[in-house]
Parts: C-alpha cells; structure tokens; sequence
C-alpha cells in the first residue's frame, strides 16, 4: 500500500508530466480544438503542481519530502519526465493516440485524487483532493471531446 507522501508525489510527478505532454503535444495539434484543449490544459496542470506542494509541503516535509525541491527537479528535467512510450506516441504526430493517452492520464489522475481523499483526515484536504478529481474529470472531458473533433470532418466540427 502507498503512503500519503507517496500518492501525493505522484499526483505531482502527474501533474508536471501531463503539462509536458500537453506542450509537446500542442506542437502537432493543427488549429482547431485540439491546439486550444492543450493550451488550457497546460495552465491547468502547471498550476495543480504548484497548488499540490503549496497545500501538501508540511505533510511532504514530515515525511523527509521537500516538496519545492521535488517540484523543481521535475520541472527542471521535464526531458526525462516522459517515458519512451509517449516520446513515440508524440513522434508519431497522430491525434487520435495521443488524445486517447491523454484522457488515460487524466483517469488516472482523477483516481488518484479521489484515492487521496479516502486517506485524509481534515475535511478541507479531502474537499481539495475531490475538487482536483473533479478537474482531473473535466479535463478528461474536454479531451474527449476533443477527440470526437478529431474524428469528424472540418466542416461538421463544433465551433468553440
């Protein structure tokens, strides 16, 4: 079983490596929904990172976790921060897969926090880690739709 500081360097670790794969991602995205769902997701997730260690950095600090530490290592080797499997799934340029790895990561993301909630004990922890299952479900959403435009021709694309 994962421990709480465990759970919650992963949300962060998710968190950084998801607005790495939506920047690089966004570089492939032509115009059109897809390039603006990655560019909200960016600002999205950057701010989950830094939201994580703000709220969770005492708890990180008790358990021998510098919490800005971590952070900014993740953020300073953002080249090492995706795996071999989503460098190719981006080589490849098509928005489909990346779409569909995308709404997979946000799944888990949302998993994860809804798992972190069930493990704290203040009631506004646990409300802050079910608003960010939320988000993490929003942003899956978003992506899904994204995913339907992707499938459908220019001209039957809803507007945003």
């Amino acid at each position: 079983m994962q421990s709480t500081s465990d759970i919650i360097k992963y949300a962060i670790e998710h968190e950084v490596k998801a607005k790495v794969f939506y920047t690089e991602a966004n570089e492939l995205a032509s115009k059109g929904e897809s390039m603006m769902v990655f560019l909200e997701l960016i600002e999205m997730e950057e701010a989950h990172a830094r939201h994580l260690v703000d709220v969770f950095g005492d708890l990180l600090k008790a358990d021998g976790v510098d919490g800005e530490a971590f952070l900014a290592d993740l953020e300073n080797n953002t080249h090492g921060v995706l795996g071999d499997n989503e460098r190719k799934l981006l080589e490849d340029a098509d928005m489909k897969p990346v779409l569909e790895f995308a709404m997979a990561m946000e799944e888990k993301a949302r998993d994860a926090y809804k798992e972190l909630a069930t493990r704290m004990d203040d009631a506004k922890l646990r409300e802050l880690c079910n608003d960010l299952a939320q988000e993490e479900q929003e942003h899956y959403e978003l992506l899904a739709e994204a995913r339907i435009g992707a499938d459908s021709p220019m001209d039957d694309r809803p507007m945003l």
